[in-house]
């Protein structure tokens, strides 16, 4: 059986480097876009605690999908260890829209979001924060058991709880400890 023809991979295959990362980063922010204006919509609509249910389910979903497509392409074996994890989140089409860094110590790491997109979107709004901390435990929590299972992921802070001033999230990815 052929493949179906498919003219987008023509042209991207003959686009030049930076126009390709500036594409990868416009698809990040159109699927920012429609992530929050789903949630907007069903916020409206029946509720924040109704568009959380929904958006835990939605992130639990898609993370292990989105880290089962990287993981293929990128042909990374089981067991990939805590370095091919946070080469994962990187990969993430939530990551080329925030602003973050990742510091790494032996086999831990902390991930520190330093602006995020969609709270600021919804302050800006009058909306308020966004409890975002499930979402993200699915998220991260997922990514880490189709890379490698044996990395484990915390949360050091998020909303809704406390956070500070200068960074919205903090989660800690913690590597096994020794050889598969």
């Amino acid at each position: 059986m052929t493949k179906p023809e498919n003219p987008v991979h023509d042209v991207l295959q003959n686009l030049p480097r930076e126009t390709l990362i500036e594409l990868i980063k416009m698809y990040s922010r159109n699927w920012h876009t429609c992530d929050g204006l789903w949630f907007s919509g069903v916020e409206d609509r029946y509720g924040t605690e109704k568009a959380l249910e929904i958006d835990i389910t939605m992130w639990d979903t898609s993370s292990r999908l989105e880290a089962g497509r990287i993981k293929e392409i990128l042909a990374m074996p089981d067991n990939a260890g805590l370095d091919e994890v946070l080469r994962a989140v990187n990969l993430m089409s939530w990551a080329a829209k925030c602003s973050y860094r990742i510091e790494k110590s032996g086999e831990t790491a902390l991930l520190t979001v330093i602006s995020c997109p969609p709270q600021e979107a919804r302050i800006k709004s009058g909306k308020g924060v966004f409890a975002c901390r499930p979402t993200f435990e699915h998220g991260f929590t997922n990514v880490a058991a189709v890379i490698d299972p044996r990395v484990r992921v915390s949360c050091k802070y998020c909303p809704p709880g406390p956070y500070p001033s200068d960074s919205w999230c903090q989660w800690e990815f913690k590597g096994p400890e020794g050889p598969p």
